[in-house]
């Protein structure tokens, strides 16, 4: 007896056949105006049902590729009228998605449509709600969502429908007041990052699971020489980096009904601030470095002048070509584990005037052949979840832990679980920049975040989240 496919097997054929199709059309084999085989012949050709046959074709309909004529078949459709479309992004995604490679598999599939990608910095043009964003899609981090939702400016994206073959963690980062407005595509979580050969040669076990910040250290005052080598460091500044700390506190800020910041003296909050202080202040083992981003402290990793720090799976794209034996493992944590959750995704821009073929290059991007594309070619995380396994390796060093994401997705938190907006989050980062270099002591420190974080903020954009990753 024949057994059925698994869905995922079912997914795979359906996704053969239809492009088994799309491709003898680009061909000629099927010429605009003729008639595809009967769907006799199809379910010989392919191996599939009846049923199955349907769906496919159904699918090349609305692509636009073949039209249903009543009582005699599926014709090939007339040749497109070229299409091109305005993608907008920074320069993270070139790395992190190989997006050009990544595009060049959406043009074989959708040959009429050319996609411009336009690389841009900050919010990428929701600077002014009053002007249409010249685009058609856009990629946007977490970090961008959130700031673009706390200025209203989710007024210049489509809504979207949530894909539940994406993590539902992931999904959330991308929805603002029960909306969807992005489709996730790559996440991460911050994590440790370590060089394996460090702990070997100090007879030291690697990190694990169960580590707390007081294991961190010890182990990084041992892994340190004194000299050319410390045991952890990571880009103090970065807003996808310090708020770990405070998001472990299981704390959050809290105002009075008279708009008063409540004291954070004696809280967990303010324990969790010592306790970043403490590790960034141990010169045995934490070095004092003034890195501008994280491409420094990347940078002394992989030279080998730093045994451990705190990166995502984004930033181990820039760790392809090191030649470093590495891995990774959870973010130690205070009373239990969580980090933070960051991501990057695509949405349609509202101005669009093609958000057909937009909608059809996001699809593409979330798809298995795109999400295939970069689980296979890069380090970074797929959003959908129910990808075909196992993993193909792309020629690529692979840490034996890569997998670990997946035991650690109900740790993910966000910036906004700490109950303030990125704009306030930046001030709370100056304070705390001077406190962690004794430039103000405690009690100067929470009574200047008192009467700062008790008064109307002044709108500004949030910083970036460093380089992102």
């Amino acid at each position: 007896m024949r057994r059925r496919p698994t869905k995922e097997q079912f997914q795979q054929q359906l996704e053969q056949m239809v492009q088994t199709i799309r491709d003898d059309i680009i061909k000629g084999v099927y010429p605009a105006g003729d008639y595809l085989p009967s769907e006799k012949t199809l379910v010989s050709q392919f191996g599939m049902s009846n049923n199955s046959i349907r769906i496919g074709l159904e699918q090349l309909v609305e692509e636009g590729w073949i039209e249903k004529v009543a009582r005699l078949g599926n014709r090939v459709a007339p040749g497109r009228p070229p299409v091109k479309l305005k993608l907008l992004c920074n320069e993270m995604p070139l790395r992190n998605l190989k997006l050009r490679q990544l595009l060049d598999g959406f043009h074989k599939k959708y040959p009429w449509i050319t996609v411009e990608t336009t690389v841009t910095a900050g919010l990428l043009g929701f600077g002014n709600k009053e002007e249409p964003i010249p685009g058609d899609v856009v990629l946007l981090t977490s970090y961008q969502f959130q700031q673009a939702a706390e200025e209203g400016k989710t007024v210049w994206l489509e809504e979207t429908a949530e894909n539940p073959a994406i993590y539902p963690q992931v999904n959330a980062l991308y929805r603002h007041k029960d909306v969807m407005y992005m489709q996730p595509l790559i996440f991460s979580p911050i994590m440790l990052c370590y060089n394996k050969s460090h702990f070997r040669e100090s007879g030291l076990l690697e990190p694990d699971g169960s580590w707390r910040w007081d294991d961190l250290i010890r182990h990084a005052e041992l892994l340190s020489d004194g000299k050319s080598r410390y045991g952890f460091c990571f880009h103090i500044p970065d807003g996808n980096r310090w708020p770990v700390f405070l998001l472990q506190s299981m704390e959050r800020f809290e105002w009075d009904e008279n708009g008063k910041l409540k004291d954070i003296r004696g809280s967990k909050l303010m324990e969790s601030i010592q306790i970043c202080k403490r590790i960034i202040l141990n010169a045995k083992a934490f070095p004092r470095y003034l890195s501008e981003s994280n491409d420094d402290i990347d940078r002394m990793f992989m030279e080998g002048k730093v045994s451990m720090t705190l990166t995502s799976y984004m930033a181990l794209n820039g760790l392809i070509d090191s030649g470093l034996e590495y891995d990774v493992s959870p973010m130690p944590f205070i009373r239990e584990m969580r980090t933070l959750g960051i991501a990057l995704g695509a949405g349609v821009l509202r101005q669009s005037g093609r958000k057909e073929e937009a909608a059809l290059l996001v699809d593409y991007l979330t798809s298995v052949e795109g999400q295939t594309f970069i689980r296979t070619n890069t380090m970074s995380v797929p959003s959908v979840g129910n990808l075909p396994s196992p993993p193909e390796t792309g020629g690529m060093y692979r840490p034996s832990r890569a997998m670990m994401y997946r035991e650690i997705l109900s740790s993910l938190r966000t910036h906004g679980e700490l109950n303030v907006s990125l704009q306030t989050l930046y001030g709370i980062g100056n304070l705390l920049k001077g406190y962690w270099a004794d430039l103000i002591d405690e009690e100067e420190l929470c009574s200047r975040l008192s009467d700062q974080l008790s008064k109307p903020q002044t709108i500004r954009e949030a910083a970036p989240a460093g380089d992102w990753g």
